[in-house]
């Protein structure tokens, strides 16, 4: 196998969990030219990685909000990258259409995929794997390879690389803030999609209390649509806040958790870089399903509440107050923290004086 060409057009976290297959990829063929195909915005999670030869991006706001013309323009442009370096095979791990196509008008010989009874990508694809049940996600990227090229793993865990640059950028933030990474928690409130976030309430009096009654300190992290709920949860705080939302690359942010003792948040793409870099989890899940998207490796946490309708991954929810999301504590998160870090959990009106 000379060259192979994989597709992932999904999220951070998507992109990040395709990291064991590729390894896999690279292990079976040393001397293959490997390049991934991602949406721009998500490339920095495999900028360092010492597996792939090159990474190309799709700008997705190009592709949905340019005239036709400039669009054909830009469509063609990728075609004929994809053209130059005559892939012997491609794998796609779910990337919609698009990467079907593009694959098929690139000229590649071989053309894999997981099984899809709708659409044109059962055509295209030459071969098609099919998984049970509903495995995590890493595994069934790995199945994908497994089944379709009588591959064997080594090992699952993810892969994410820093590097000089972001390492130093982020020792240099928390010598200027005199926060100490044996006391440092990364908490990030945010995610996605509204319904997998828990209330911004709940965040603020839990950093108040791991700040004002574990003396743990709390960097608070986010970006983009992130920042609204980062702005609500330190105006109701009320120990000092620190905060580098909004402030961070991909990789920088990746820097900051790698030095941290434990990180807190949502089912989110940074939920899948600590695990990758290798920062114990406490990951909260309400509408997706833990077992598919969960943080991978050991000393991971997961907390969920069991709501009738959830698992559901739905935006539409009618529970209100009583949402699977609203269902987790402040006493349930900070019963995991007291128990990875081997403190006594404190007592109920320790929380509650922080929500008075």
């Amino acid at each position: 196998m000379r060259s192979i060409l994989l597709f992932k057009l999904r999220y951070i976290g998507d992109v990040l969990l395709t990291t064991p297959a590729i390894r896999l990829l690279r292990q079976t063929y040393p001397k293959a030219h490997i390049t991934m195909v991602v949406n721009k915005g998500t490339e920095d999670v495999l900028r360092h990685n010492p597996h792939l030869n090159r990474i190309l991006t799709i700008d997705r706001k190009m592709v949905k909000e340019t005239p036709f013309h400039k669009r054909l323009r830009y469509e063609w442009g990728i075609l004929k990258a994809l053209r130059e370096c005559r892939y012997d095979l491609s794998v796609d791990f779910d990337s919609g259409e698009r990467a079907a196509f593009l694959a098929l008008l690139g000229r590649v010989s071989i053309r894999l995929g997981f099984r899809h009874r709708r659409g044109p990508r059962h055509l295209i694809f030459h071969q098609q794997i099919s998984t049970e049940g509903y495995p995590h996600t890493v595994e069934r990227n790995l199945m994908l390879v497994e089944k379709a090229l009588g591959l064997f793993r080594r090992d699952a865990r993810l892969e994410l690389y820093t590097g000089p640059e972001e390492d130093r950028c982020m020792t240099l933030w928390l010598r200027k803030h005199r926060l100490s990474g044996k006391d440092l928690v990364v908490i990030h409130p945010g995610a996605r999609f509204w319904f997998k976030r828990w209330p911004a309430e709940k965040w603020a009096s839990l950093v108040d209390t791991l700040q004002g009654d574990l003396g743990l300190s709390v960097v608070i992290t986010g970006g983009g649509r992130e920042m609204e709920d980062v702005r609500t949860i330190l105006s109701k705080m009320k120990t000092p806040a620190y905060s580098i939302a909004g402030q961070t690359t991909i990789l920088e942010l990746a820097a900051l958790v790698k030095k941290a003792a434990l990180f807190i948040g949502n089912d989110s793409g940074p939920m899948h870089i600590a695990a990758a870099v290798g920062v114990p989890v406490i990951a909260l899940f309400g509408p997706t399903t833990p077992a598919v998207w969960g943080p991978r490796g050991e000393d991971h946490v997961i907390i969920s509440r069991n709501v009738d309708c959830s698992p559901c991954g739905h935006s539409q929810c009618n529970k209100g107050k009583e949402n699977c999301m609203e269902q987790i504590s402040i006493e349930d998160v900070l019963h995991a923290v007291c128990q990875y870090l081997e403190r006594p959990m404190l007592p109920r009106e320790a929380v509650w004086s922080y929500l008075l």
